[in-house]
């Protein structure tokens, strides 16, 4: 987990994505510090180096775990970006005093009752479907190397093959439970980062996304799906932005 501490302004939690773990924020901690910002990028349970994968968790326990870190300070802005906008969105609902804003950024936005499986399926994209294989135990997966040119396609080849090697292996419940989104939502400012040459959350997606759960402030940035590796800077400012 990454923790730094520049000053007494704003909390801010950072959320991986699926395949994902704390260091996917790597590249937007140290601006988001740098301004004087509590910042916290963590694993979710079964995604950290020092995990045991496991086929047994799901969004249950990413609930469980991000809820608990939330309420152990001060309210924070609450960021997720791909499958952790599943996550940032169910422990908004549950904790709306907690929250000061929920950030989706290239994130999957659910209503209740949807799951990720769910929302992606709404594309005509395949995603990263044609690269997901067995993962190391029962009910997780992995992605091929050939992911990278879909995740990171406005990535450098050195940097998508050096974000690819430091991927986790995958539950598969956190892709297939049903989120539970409250009515708690409904009070918690939201704000959504577009990124128009996504090939994982497509742009039209997140449109159709956004449309169904509106929020309040929008931003849009030319980039594929990670932009914490591709647009550090672009992302890490407007988040600052909600920050103020």
């Amino acid at each position: 987990m990454a923790v730094q501490r520049g000053g007494p302004m704003a909390r801010i939690l950072l959320i991986h994505g699926a395949w994902g773990n704390g260091s996917s924020w790597t590249g937007v901690v140290p601006l988001l510090a740098a301004q004087g910002h509590q910042v916290e990028a963590f694993s979710l349970p079964g995604h950290g180096r020092n995990d045991t994968p496991s086929g047994d968790i799901g969004q249950p326990e990413y609930v469980a775990a991000v809820e608990a870190r939330l309420l152990a300070g001060p309210p924070a802005l609450l960021v997720g970006h791909s499958m952790g906008g599943m996550v940032v969105a169910q422990v908004a609902a549950r904790q709306p005093a907690q929250v000061s804003a929920a950030v989706f950024v290239a994130a999957l936005l659910p209503r209740d009752g949807e799951s990720l499986l769910d929302l992606v399926q709404r594309q005509d994209a395949p995603g990263v479907r044609d690269f997901v294989r067995p993962g190391p135990v029962r009910g997780t997966t992995l992605l091929d190397p050939g992911a990278a040119g879909v995740l990171f396609p406005d990535a450098t080849p050195q940097a998508a093959a050096a974000a690819m090697a430091v991927l986790s292996p995958q539950p598969n419940r956190g892709q297939t439970d049903k989120a539970v989104v409250g009515p708690g939502f409904a009070a918690v400012p939201k704000a959504y980062v577009f990124c128009t040459e996504d090939r994982v959350v497509t742009h039209p997606l997140q449109r159709a996304m956004v449309a169904a759960t509106p929020c309040e402030a929008a931003f849009t940035l030319d980039c594929g799906h990670v932009p914490m590796l591709t647009r550090p800077k672009a992302l890490a400012g407007i988040l600052l932005g909600l920050a103020a």
